[in-house]
């Protein structure tokens, strides 16, 4: 294995972390893109991995805020992150400490958003289409669907 090789990789994955955190996976695919070889990857992003450079772990607290930010839902969330290369197990813990209280609210700010910028003819299937495309599940929809009737 080349050193010089070694340190190429190294400087890209230096580039991307210090742009945003990302996965081991998300790594390994723009470095396997860029034409290095799987088991040379590997060893680098384990040395930046044991130096807590980049951490799976972060990374899923990091993407999970910025998805509550925009409103996204746990399922959605949730399938992101799997895609990601981000283990079940993890997923799950990191999700569960995501209090109802802030779903519900990133739910009806979804709804709020949807119908102010709706025509008038938006119906129900409509509104409740959009917020499982946006990953809550019917319970939480129709919490919110209830609370939102009763505030108009």
């Amino acid at each position: 294995m080349s050193k010089n090789l070694n340190s190429d990789i190294t400087k890209l994955i230096t580039k991307y972390l210090s742009i945003r955190e990302h996965s081991k996976l998300e790594l390994k695919n723009k470095l396997f893109s860029k034409g290095f070889e799987s088991d040379q990857i590997d060893v680098c992003l384990n040395e930046f991995s044991l130096k807590n450079i980049q951490c799976d772990v972060r990374f899923t607290e990091e993407f999970i805020r910025s998805r509550l930010k925009k409103n996204k839902g746990p399922r959605l969330i949730s399938s992101e992150l799997s895609a990601r290369g981000i283990s079940d197990s993890l997923i799950n813990n990191k999700l569960y400490e995501i209090s109802d209280e802030i779903w519900q609210s990133c739910a009806f700010n979804a709804l709020e958003k949807k119908i102010k910028g709706a025509s008038s003819d938006i119906n129900k299937e409509k509104i409740y289409s959009f917020l499982i495309g946006r990953g809550f599940d019917h319970k939480m929809i129709k919490y919110v669907l209830d609370e939102y009737k009763d505030e108009c």
